[in-house]
């Protein structure tokens, strides 16, 4: 439409006056008197010139951002599984907790380590073990009462792996990938027994006092020495009215070979003297309470006895490598260095491996099958009142 209006006006112009040229009224012929000169009229001036803006669409809105996806937290390859809620076993919980810190900060791991606390109850500590494995772990390390491991290990069987450490209230079969790691004091007994068959003895007098603890150090020990075909000539239980003339005469009538003493530090010192001077004596780490200022360690000359490297080897290659706990009483040092190798166990199960060892700070550890992580501590001897290792 608008180009026709630009070329209708002049058009409308020409027309006009050939109109009025047509419209004149006849003249009769006459002289017409010469025209008066004009000039000529002036040409009409061209239209102006429109131009029409090319219609530009208008820029398309924005797409909107893309949400960003939802952040799903990473599942913590390793969980502990610690009664820290438990005020009987929280101060060994807590030592095993900084230990398995204090081993990731060694090795330089940046893997993150989530700690679940339970209280002793069984119901709780399997609902938070079912917990960490409904989050994606890779590795449970825990729990730690006997109580606990027996409750877990009864539960719906799981394809990950469980780093027990302690054992079950009862000889059970053990869940695949389901270990068990710890300081049990039974074990070191049988320990003790194996030891002492190997030197040759072949009698043992047993000695030791009525904490539970130790009751079930001395039973270990005997039903080890008997599967290993070895005989008990006496077995002597000290309570808080003892008679230690009654056990100094009892020794001195059976014919043994070598003595076992199960008892803890303070009551070992007190029965040590009563096994005499000439027969061989052996223990388990229950009479090292690691302090060096006791009174009367003369008298436990000659007492061999099993313990971890941590305590009676700080300088070995092993140990030196880990920080020691600053203000931490001896007898929660061993829950830290259990923490550390529960650590390194836990890593190897986390990367797949089930087979390997490797010298922990608690002793030659080797993991393979059967479930039972074997815990080799070394072996050390009073001399000069001292503790030296083998």
């Amino acid at each position: 439409m608008r180009r026709h209006r630009l070329w209708s006006v002049p058009l409308a112009i020409a027309l006009a006056a050939s109109l009025s040229f047509c419209a004149a009224p006849p003249q009769r012929a006459t002289r017409a008197p010469a025209p008066e000169a004009r000039s000529p009229a002036p040409a009409p001036a061209p239209a102006p010139e429109v131009r029409v803006a090319p219609v530009i669409p208008a820029p398309a809105p924005p797409a909107p951002a893309a949400a960003p996806a939802p952040q799903v937290p990473t599942a913590a390859p390793v969980t502990l599984l610690l009664p820290l809620r438990a005020p009987d076993f929280q101060s060994a919980a807590e030592a095993v907790r900084a230990g398995v810190m204090a081993a990731q900060v060694a090795t330089a791991s940046k893997a993150p380590i989530d700690v679940r606390a339970t209280d002793a109850s069984a119901e709780n500590v399997v609902a938070e073990y079912a917990a960490a494995i409904a989050a994606g772990t890779r590795v449970v390390v825990g729990p730690m009462t006997r109580t606990a491991v027996s409750a877990v290990a009864a539960a719906p069987p799981s394809t990950i792996a469980t780093l027990a450490l302690n054992q079950p209230e009862t000889s059970v079969t053990l869940p695949d990938r389901f270990y068990t790691f710890g300081l049990a004091i039974d074990t070191e007994s049988r320990m003790v027994a194996r030891a002492a068959w190997e030197q040759g003895f072949r009698t043992a007098f047993v000695v030791g006092s009525t904490t539970p603890l130790a009751r079930r150090s001395r039973e270990a020990f005997v039903e080890e020495w008997a599967a290993l075909g070895g005989k008990v000539t006496g077995n002597f239980e000290a309570g808080a009215n003892a008679d230690y003339t009654a056990l100094r005469n009892a020794v001195a009538r059976s014919q043994q070979d070598v003595a076992f003493l199960a008892a803890e530090a303070d009551a070992a010192r007190t029965l040590r003297p009563y096994l005499g001077s000439t027969v061989a004596v052996y223990a388990t780490s229950q009479i090292n309470d690691g302090r060096d200022d006791r009174v009367g360690d003369a008298d436990m000359n000659g007492v061999r006895f099993v313990d971890m490297p941590w305590i009676v080897q700080p300088s070995s290659p092993a140990v030196v490598g880990y920080p020691r706990p600053q203000g931490m009483p001896p007898a929660l040092e061993r829950f830290y260095a259990l923490g550390i190798d529960a650590y390194r166990i836990a890593t190897e199960l986390a990367a797949g491996r089930t087979n390997f060892a490797f010298d922990g700070v608690t002793g030659r550890i080797t993991v393979g099958t059967g479930g039972v992580v074997e815990r080799r501590p070394v072996v050390a001897t009073y001399r000069q009142g001292a503790r030296v290792a083998e």
